[in-house]
């Protein structure tokens, strides 16, 4: 039997320069490395990512409660060592140890294993998922807003691509490059003096209006479909906690000049995706209206509702939702419950419940490419990691190295 030999961790910086929790794990020697994202706008019931003290005490608690209860533990199963971290940790939110840190041990662990037993990383999630290893379609923003990008960029946080029908992985990836790079071409020319400045995650962040942004990508996206012969969709992640105000109660969008009560916004939205035939939204209402979110996906059928901070990848919140009928789609953050076993436990609820489960990246990112295993080993039909920029290209590329080995055209559909 394996057994973890060594345990260690240090602060990292992510793609926004923030400080964040690296974690290294030796299983019989053979040494492991993972790193955990950060999100700018977290939802309320996330865990919580680090202790009181930030990433410092989070390397801290690491070598002085985790690492002396850890080490000389016997290795065989992510599942029986996320279980083992929830008990060293103790509370339901991960307040302890933090939930960043909880991930990082997991998946470095993991990655020991792995390179321990000669196998990839999703293989072994595959086998204890017991899910067919596929490729999911790759989600990216091209156009970027709120939070994610600076002052005068739209209000809806995110414009996104997925090419629906690639022939190959490879197809996919360069599809969404494709459209990032047409939309470039599109706003130096659309608007003047945009320097092609980028937001959080490496989409353009033009200081347009939300229509005039959704047009600019619905242009861009036609031009790559008819020079590549695919199909792609258009999604908005509307990040609706960001734009709504609690006081008047209303979802203010101030480039359109419009301040709108739920109903108002709901069917705002549900325009636009008739107009451009949005196949994907995220988010489009608060997190505490899943009444709402279940109007649109009944006026949308067609379209995958997905729930972010509605759902914080939790298996029960998935499941309330699903019978509700609010979603069709939930966003899967592991950093958002703190463990592989706990991501797993929502993607199988999205899983048995007939829902899109998405694999997703934070806007504070590392290089680390354990989100594409997670997306290919546990079933995920999607995975939205952004287009460009050196920490969301890392996770593509995995992507094209895995389907050398699985089969670069055993692409899933969500349709």
């Amino acid at each position: 039997m394996a057994r973890i030999t060594n345990l260690s961790g240090r602060v990292v910086f992510d793609s926004r320069g923030d400080k964040t929790i690296e974690v290294e794990v030796s299983i019989d020697g053979v040494k492991g490395r993972a790193a955990a994202p950060a999100g700018k706008s977290r939802g309320k019931r996330e865990v919580e990512p680090y202790p009181a003290g930030g990433p410092e005490e989070a390397v801290r608690v690491l070598s002085s409660v985790v690492a002396p209860k850890l080490v000389g533990h016997e290795y065989s199963s992510f599942i029986e060592l996320d279980k083992t971290l929830q008990e060293i940790d103790g509370t339901p939110s991960f307040s302890k140890i933090g939930g960043n840190t909880a991930l990082a041990t997991s998946v470095a662990a993991l990655s020991a294993y792995a390179a321990l037993t000669g196998e990839p990383i999703y293989r072994i999630i595959s086998r204890e998922t017991r899910q067919e290893p596929g490729l999911p379609l790759p989600l990216g923003n091209v156009l970027g807003g709120g939070k994610h990008a600076g002052q005068g960029a739209p209000e809806i946080q995110e414009y996104l691509v997925i090419p629906l029908n690639p022939r190959t992985i490879h197809e996919a990836v360069e599809a969404n490059i494709r459209v990032h790079r047409a939309l470039g071409e599109i706003l130096s020319k659309r608007v003047g003096g945009f320097p092609l400045g980028k937001g959080d995650e490496g989409g353009y962040a033009p200081p347009i209006s939300v229509e005039a942004a959704l047009e600019a990508v619905k242009m861009a996206a036609d031009t790559v479909e008819d020079a590549m012969g695919i199909r792609l969709g258009m999604g908005l992640d509307v990040a609706a906690g960001s734009i709504y105000d609690e006081s008047s109660r209303r979802y203010v969008l101030k480039s359109q000049g419009l301040y709108l009560d739920r109903e108002g916004f709901l069917n705002y939205l549900a325009g636009l995706a008739e107009r451009v035939n949005l196949v994907y939204i995220e988010d489009p209402f608060i997190e505490d209206d899943p009444d709402t979110f279940a109007k649109l996906r009944k006026k949308l059928p067609n379209t995958l509702i997905c729930g972010d901070d509605l759902v914080v990848t939790r298996r029960e919140l998935i499941e309330d939702c699903l019978r509700r009928g609010a979603i069709n789609a939930a966003i899967i953050k592991p950093n958002q419950v703190g463990s592989l076993y706990l991501t797993w436990q929502a993607v199988e609820a999205c899983l048995q419940g007939g829902a899109v489960p998405v694999a997703s990246h934070r806007s504070g990112e590392t290089t680390d490419t354990y989100l594409s295993h997670i997306a290919v080993g546990m079933g995920c039909k999607v995975m939205k990691a952004g287009v460009l920029g050196g920490e969301r290209v890392a996770k593509a590329n995995e992507l094209l190295r895995i389907g050398e080995e699985v089969g670069a055209s055993r692409v899933r559909r969500i349709a």
